[in-house]
């Protein structure tokens, strides 16, 4: 699987995001929707990159 320069900027992107949700919640500036509206998010992307990783693993095969 390849490693390009989007990927790297994804990946930071969610990290900065998750970052971001934590320190707002800390504050108290998220309602308990919005958190699992963000967990559900969440959830959904690692399911649909646990599809792509899949997916390459599989063609290296």
């Amino acid at each position: 699987m390849e490693i390009t320069t989007a990927s790297l900027l994804a990946l930071l992107e969610g990290g900065a995001f998750l970052v971001n949700a934590a320190l707002r919640a800390q504050k108290g500036e998220l309602s308990q929707s919005d958190v699992d509206a963000i967990l559900n998010h969440v959830g959904e992307e690692a399911s649909d990159l646990r599809r792509v990783i899949d997916a390459a693993l599989e063609k290296q095969s």
